[in-house]
């Protein structure tokens, strides 16, 4: 081990006597300045609204008020510090700058949700998350494990829903400005006004950077989101949520332009029922200098609810999603080729105290793989109203591709050739949790889990008459399971810390190998202190990614790692602020798999408020 890994350890180490430093000082805290942290609200697991305290299915909630404590710029680095997640960060190749990995499973298989609309964009079927602002996140709800039930294909590993902020009725304006290492310029505005029945929020953001090669991996950025939202009635709303963004890569030369809109309509049409409407659309244009590709998403959701004899909250709705894709090549051949979904989902929430009960199932029709249907059931017993278990099983399901069912198409010089007899990629879930608050302010939490999957879909290359053909097949099976805890304190309003472990295991059925660059271990910590008369809020984060195969024969190991940040902030006014973070303090480098940590970073800004 160098010195610098040590000097790393040992940091990490005192890190981690701070925290549980700040632990024992709980007893001290005032119960009046605690923060709940069950109170939180999170809709994603039900698609109806519990708080963390009640919900029966394993989520957790990143709050817009820890954003601004970390001063995080991407939502890759939002997500970061939640264990069971693995997230990727890279400046190179494809523009996919952020992507996310749950229980061990592939990026594809995690579902990227902004306000319940699918995004597009990102290699290898997985989302790139810099392409949301963090100027507009609310929340941020992340649920774990199979989620098909109610959000059919793509949730196997999870669902991560990215909540945005709602109008405003009242004239406000916000502005941020940051520079940083590597060429990094980051700004931002807000703003919004509207009246009593109407309110509206619009953000703009920019991004430019060099990258970890100038030379290579240079990049700008454009994100405009907004919403605006019409009180029709004290029992209905319409809200309307745009979105663009432009990322250019002149080096790479591509180009990659997203737009959409998301409509929602919610109403209640009495005390016991709701009923939600939604229909949206988002455009994905990744141009090179020798191709145009174009993918396309139209949904449309009706859910309605109803609370039935006391005890059960009906939850029925169906869906339909429709995926296009056009294909244009300089010199070659163009396709335009299109996928439509038919989905209906029904679910129950059994309230039977001090035991809730949640069953649900979703039936998914498709025009070629024929149906799926994915049930759940999870459970909650209320020991106490501190202790609290959880248990659920789910199916869940990965659709193929467009380009592996319709089109053959080029990859440089090999020939890729659809399927059309390819099924969905299945899986099973399994997870096993407790929970028990010392007080409303700490929370503890331990989660067994495990997922078998199969039929997985895998390419192959062959030579075939001197020239090389790639061929999809459902032929692989794999497993994850693992061990996570969470030890969350909220101890003040001056002070927060936060300490987690996940154990991971995996293997691929067929060949009885561990997946390569899946960590047996991932470790985080995190201590927030805010010096109120100073107005001062100092931040540490500390993680350690374990050791992980590079290859599928299981022969090459690469080394664990730990990651060390820093963020300062002070408190001018109520209307501004100044802020620094430092992202990997000791400077780890040359790591196979995480390109973008390439020495330390810097980045310091303003924010100002009207």
């Amino acid at each position: 081990m160098s010195h610098k890994q040590k000097l790393c350890k040992k940091t990490c180490r005192a890190l981690m006597v701070l925290v549980l430093a700040g632990f024992a000082g709980e007893a001290r805290a005032e119960t009046g300045t605690q923060t709940a942290i069950l109170d939180r609200i999170v809709v994603s697991a039900t698609k109806t609204p519990h708080t963390l305290g009640d919900v029966p299915v394993d989520a957790e909630v990143i709050t817009r008020e820890e954003l601004l404590k970390r001063n995080v710029q991407t939502a890759q680095d939002a997500l970061d510090q939640t264990t069971g997640l693995l997230v990727g960060k890279t400046s190179s190749g494809w523009g996919s700058k952020g992507t996310v990995r749950v229980y061990g499973l592939n990026a594809k298989y995690t579902l990227v949700l902004v306000d319940g609309q699918r995004l597009l964009g990102g290699h290898q079927n997985a989302i790139d998350l810099q392409q949301i602002s963090i100027d507009m996140i609310e929340r941020i709800e992340i649920l774990k494990g199979p989620a098909s039930a109610l959000y059919g294909s793509d949730a196997v590993g999870g669902v991560v829903n990215i909540i945005t902020r709602n109008g405003t009725d009242k004239p406000e304006f916000s502005g941020s400005i940051a520079m940083g290492s590597r060429g990094t310029v980051v700004g931002s505005m807000s703003g919004g006004a509207g009246s009593e029945n109407l309110k509206t929020r619009f953000s703009y953001t920019y991004r430019e950077s060099d990258g970890v090669d100038e030379e290579l991996d240079s990049y700008n950025e454009h994100i405009l989101q907004g919403t605006v939202s019409l009180k029709l009635s004290e029992k209905a709303k319409f809200s309307l949520k745009p979105y663009y963004s432009f990322q250019d890569m002149p080096d790479q030369d591509t180009k990659q332009e997203r737009y959409g809109i998301n409509a929602m309509l919610d109403w209640a049409p009495d005390a016991l029922s709701s009923v939600k409407l939604r229909g949206s659309f988002f455009d994905f244009n990744y141009k090179t200098g020798t191709d145009d590709t174009v993918l396309d998403n139209y949904e449309f959701e009706l859910l309605y609810s109803r609370m039935l004899f006391d005890s059960h909250l009906m939850t029925a709705g169906y869906e339909f999603w429709n995926e296009r894709r056009d294909y244009y090549v300089s010199a070659g051949r163009n396709s335009k080729i299109d996928q439509t979904l038919n989905s209906f989902y029904l679910q129950d929430e059994i309230d039977l105290s001090p035991v809730v009960l949640v069953l649900g199932a979703r039936l998914d029709s498709h025009e070629r793989w024929g149906e799926e249907i994915n049930p759940k059931a999870s459970v909650m017993f209320k020991a106490t109203d501190d202790l609290k278990f959880r248990a659920s099983v789910g199916r869940a399901f990965k659709a193929p591709s467009l380009l592996s069912l319709y089109d053959e198409w080029m990859m440089g010089t090999i020939t890729v050739h659809p399927n059309p007899d390819l099924k969905p990629e299945k899986s099973i879930g399994y997870q096993l949790g407790v929970e028990y608050a010392f007080n409303p302010g700490i929370v503890a939490k331990a989660t067994w889990f495990r997922n078998d999957l199969e039929d997985m879909i895998k390419s192959s290359v062959r030579r075939v008459a001197g020239r090389m053909h790639m061929y999809y097949e459902n032929v692989d099976e794999a497993m994850t399971q693992g061990v996570e805890l969470n030890l969350d304190a909220r101890i003040s309003d001056c002070v927060s810390a936060k300490v987690g472990y996940t154990w991971l295991d995996t293997e691929d059925k067929l060949t009885g190998m561990e997946l390569i660059y899946e960590p047996e271990s991932k470790f985080i910590s995190g201590l927030n202190f805010t010096f109120c008369p100073a107005s001062l809020t100092l931040g540490f984060e500390a993680s350690y990614i374990g050791e992980r195969y590079s290859d599928a024969v299981n022969t090459a190991k690469l080394d664990g790692f730990w990651v060390c940040n820093a963020t300062l902030t002070k408190k001018f006014t109520d209307q501004a602020e100044a802020f620094i973070r430092i992202d990997n303090i000791f400077g780890e480098e040359n790591i196979a798999d995480e390109y973008d940590l390439d020495g330390t970073e810097f980045l310091a800004g303003l924010r100002v408020k009207i």
